[in-house]
């Protein structure tokens, strides 16, 4: 089972046109969200950092250290994501071991390709 499964027939998701901010780097951190369809773009600080599409999640971050947010997340196209707040990823966590482990996997995926722009910023 992969982390899209979990909530392909969620009635609880939510439609965000193409270009809309879902959050921004700093702002108040309550819920990830798992994109269902579209496109999403993460950035910091105007850097593009990943696009995570379908089957992806972003905000997770968010979850786990209650912090502002550290980046951007915006609809690169018109996105069918599931809000994900703190009591339902703790039951998620709880109930389904994997999903655990791809959002870890996520993390790890994100915190590399952050250190390449860093590196990459450092030599230029």
């Amino acid at each position: 089972m992969t982390t899209i499964d979990l909530f392909n027939n969620a009635k609880d998701f939510v439609i965000i046109p193409a270009g809309q901010v879902i959050f921004e780097k700093g702002g108040i951190a309550d819920h990830m969200y798992a994109i269902i369809e579209g496109e999403v773009e993460i950035s910091i600080d105007g850097k593009l950092l990943d696009t995570t599409a379908s089957g992806g999640i972003v905000g997770e971050m968010a979850l786990i250290d209650s912090s502002p947010r550290s980046a951007t997340a915006i609809a690169k196209t018109e996105c069918k994501l599931v809000p994900v707040d703190h009591k339902r990823f703790t039951f998620l966590v709880q109930q389904t071991p994997n999903f655990a482990l791809n959002v870890m996997k996520i993390m790890v995926e994100r915190i590399r390709k952050l250190d390449a722009l860093v590196l990459s910023i450092q030599q230029d």
